[in-house]
């Protein structure tokens, strides 16, 4: 027989079955199309070998007049300003403060930690300090203590703990002067997203990496404080006592015997209930003391510390101190860390939960509130950068001052009026010069309205007072419960709320601003899940993807079942979208189902209509223009770092996995068995040095199971690559995993002959 060409369709389809998607593409990663054509996608590299706090979430690239060149980057940590692969801290500055007399309070001999007095110091976990002027204390020198900390366990309102790089010589000593200056960065933010926190923070369903799990013997009431399992002998429990004597202030636990107890949990002395997070020999570190609702308390040597364990059934965590058999039946909690208690029937499963991301894990994680990460929103006024915390304070930073002055609110500049103190996202209006702030506090009031709008009076960022010789002013969206987010077009800009699409437009005096309904039962997934390319906004929502051109619509996707079925809406927070105009393309970094952080993306190209799906862990991105290249913040290994995309052919200096597969397609009519015996490959390669893979893939039934039948590696001079496959249908996947290749597919052709129906 003649050769057959197998004629692939653009773009990527997983909406029907790949038996059904005869002749289309299937899957894919790392690729994307060109003409039609698959081809594998750039490479990037990082931007410098410097790293950053915290993950990126929002990158903004601007120019100054003298040709300089930076980039605004945001975290839950920090935020800083990147010039020439460098990052500069300018996170603003909450509050200045002398410390009282001797602040410091080391606990243990050998201890690196110093337990700092600040009355209503105002700070949580992960917070960053610096001092300055304090003096030695207890063998850890004045220059281990003043310089930038961050604060690792919060005691209570009034005292808190840092770790030094030094050892406390004899322990239990009070220290470092009466000069000590505090300087307290504004409060970190939440890094993932939970959907509370403090009691009752996570949900039901969380999950634990191991736990042991059994059920309900006998079923039990609401009260009862006897636990009934069929079998209790993984179920961990754990008694020692104090080697030595344990004040309110110590940060680390030193116990007789802590071979019994696992490698983070809770632990009870006397009415104390401590929880720790770290387990060295026979000490416990990383406390969060007076946990559970008890009380701060100390403790003596040799008193008993007795592991506290927790059981999951159904909705209600249960605590328990001791078993007798396969009956949890000693210091039993009912409706533990914010749930209920409540009956269960004989058979319901228990699962033990000592490592269970749920109820009550949230406050182990952040003393923040709100139940999102934190994102910034920024932008330039002029050579300056305007920038602010989702739902905080808006800041200012003066490219005059240099990178080495921090940002400061909005409301301290020179000549301020007025200014929105609370905003959920702020930007410059495209063409008249305004600062507009949505969902903010109201001018003269406190609090936030989530559809307030407000804006600064024209050419003037400090001015928020309206008056009759200025634009200053403010309008209510009429439609929604909340703004979720906004974007600028060159007309006009697009605000998105929780119901509605609305189109806000400059009028000029009186009025300044206008704004329209444009459609109503359409919002997005989350803020940062647009962007603009020219005229045109991409967004996605919880169902589907949208463009707006001067009219609504909903774009055809043919991966959208794809997508939407294996998705972590939960942490909808980080999604994001991003433009590549190099290729016309609009990509949508998203979290898996089984993930929480982005690792995967889905890519729309909007001149060719074309959809391709892949993995990548990016967090943020921002597209080609102030520079040559599009930039997108990542993580190797657990490090932060700024990569440049579209560079090469590598991931960083390491091979690429870039593949395209194809659905099913029959080699015959469908009935008859096919008999292949080799490919004429048709791809383009960058170099006489690389190679490809063509993998061919059988099955004689659609449900039948997938069977690999040949890889042949394909380079620049293959002609044909023979192979032995009989089959009624087939699958090809091209992939390439080396260095420094670049490949594009042409036509795909076999040679087959009848083989038979049997």
């Amino acid at each position: 027989m003649p050769l057959k060409k197998i004629p692939f369709k653009p773009g990527v389809n997983r909406e029907t079955t790949s038996y059904a998607n005869e002749f289309g593409w299937f899957n894919s990663d790392l690729i994307r199309f060109r003409k039609g054509r698959p081809e594998k996608m750039g490479g990037w590299s990082r931007l410098s070998s410097n790293n950053y706090d915290g993950t990126g979430r929002s990158l903004h690239v601007w120019a100054a007049l003298d040709g300089s060149k930076f980039m605004g980057l945001g975290t839950e940590a920090k935020f800083y300003i990147e010039q020439g692969g460098g990052y500069n801290d300018i996170t603003p500055i909450r509050s200045t403060v002398t410390l009282g007399s001797n602040p410091f309070y080391t606990g243990s001999a050998g201890t690196s930690n110093l337990t700092v007095t600040h009355a209503s110091h105002g700070a949580v976990v992960n917070d960053y300090v610096t001092y300055s002027g304090a003096t030695a204390v207890d063998g850890i020198t004045a220059a281990q203590i003043n310089k930038e900390h961050q604060i690792t366990q919060v005691i209570d309102a009034n005292s808190y703990v840092i770790t030094t790089t030094g050892s406390a010589s004899s322990g239990s000593t009070a220290g470092g002067g009466s000069s000590v200056l505090a300087q307290y960065q504004i409060n970190t933010g939440l890094g993932t997203v939970v959907s509370g926190t403090g009691w009752g923070a996570g949900f039901w369903g969380g999950t634990t990496s191991t736990y042991s799990a059994t059920t309900l013997s006998t079923g039990i009431n609401n009260s009862v404080t006897s636990i009934p399992l069929t079998s209790a002998s993984d179920f961990e429990t754990a008694s020692t006592t104090l080697s030595s004597d344990l004040d309110v202030y110590s940060t680390s636990i030193t116990v007789v015997d802590a071979s019994s107890f696992p490698s983070k949990g809770t632990i009870k002395i006397n009415s104390e209930f401590i929880r720790y997070a770290t387990k060295t020999g026979n000490t416990f570190g990383s406390l969060t003391r007076a946990s559970d609702g008890s009380t701060i308390a100390a403790h003596s040597s040799t008193d008993a510390v007795t592991f506290v364990g927790i059981i999951l059934i159904e909705d209600e965590l249960i605590l328990y101190t001791g078993k007798s058999t396969n009956t949890l039946d000693a210091g039993v909690v009912r409706g533990a860390r914010g749930t209920t208690a409540v009956a269960h029937s004989t058979g319901v499963s228990v699962k033990e939960a000592n490592d269970f991301i749920g109820w009550g894990e949230g406050s182990l994680t952040t003393a923040s509130t709100g139940q999102n990460i934190r994102l910034w929103s920024q932008d330039n006024w002029g050579e300056d950068l305007i920038f602010n915390v989702f739902d905080g304070t808006p800041f200012y930073w003066d490219k005059t001052l240099g990178t080495s002055t921090r940002g400061s609110s909005l409301a301290s500049q020179a000549g301020a009026s007025d200014c929105p103190t609370i905003v959920r996202k702020i930007m410059v209006s495209p063409s008249d010069r305004h600062v507009i702030a949505l969902a903010s506090n109201p001018r003269g009031e406190t609090q936030q309205d989530l559809l307030q709008v407000r804006w600064s009076d024209q050419e003037n960022p400090f001015d928020w007072t309206p008056t009759a010789t200025n634009t200053a002013g403010g309008q209510r969206i009429s439609s929604g419960s909340e703004i979720i987010t906004a974007r600028k077009t060159r007309q006009e800009i697009l605000i998105l709320t929780d119901a509605n699409l609305h189109a806000m437009r400059f009028v000029g005096p009186p009025f300044t601003f206008s704004f329209t309904l444009l459609a109503g039962n359409v919002s997005i997934v989350g803020p940062n899940a647009i962007t603009t390319v020219g005229d045109r906004v991409f967004w996605m929502d919880r169902e589907n993807f949208y463009a707006y051109t001067g009219k609504l619509q909903v774009i055809p996707c043919t991966v959208l079942r794809y997508v939407f079925d294996d998705i972590n809406l939960q942490q909808s927070f980080k999604f994001f979208a991003a433009s590549n105009r190099m290729f016309d393309e609009v990509f949508w970094f998203y979290v898996s189902s089984d993930s929480t952080e982005i690792d995967r993306y889905v890519k729309y190209n909007y001149t060719e209509n074309t959809w391709d799906i892949g993995t990548m862990v990016r967090t943020a991105w921002v597209d080609y223009g102030i520079h040559d290249n599009p930039r997108a913040a990542g993580s190797l290994n657990g490090t932060q770092y700024i990569y440049t995309h579209e560079t090469g052919h590598n991931d960083d200096g390491t091979p690429m996995t870039s593949f395209i597969e194809s659905a099913d397609f029959d080699l015959g009519d469908g009935n008859e068995f096919m008999f292949v015996n080799r490919l004429i490959p048709d791809v383009s390669l960058n170099n006489s040095n690389a190679s490809v893979q063509y993998i061919i893939k059988t099955r004689n039934f659609p449900g039948q199971s997938l069977t690999t039948n040949s890889t042949n590696t394909v380079t620049s001079t293959t002609e044909q690559s023979f192979l032995r496959a009989r089959t009624r249908q087939a699958v090809v996947r091209v992939e390439s995993n080396t260095e420094d290749v670049a490949w594009t597919l042409g036509d795909l052709r076999l040679d087959i002959r009848k083989d038979g129906r049997r």
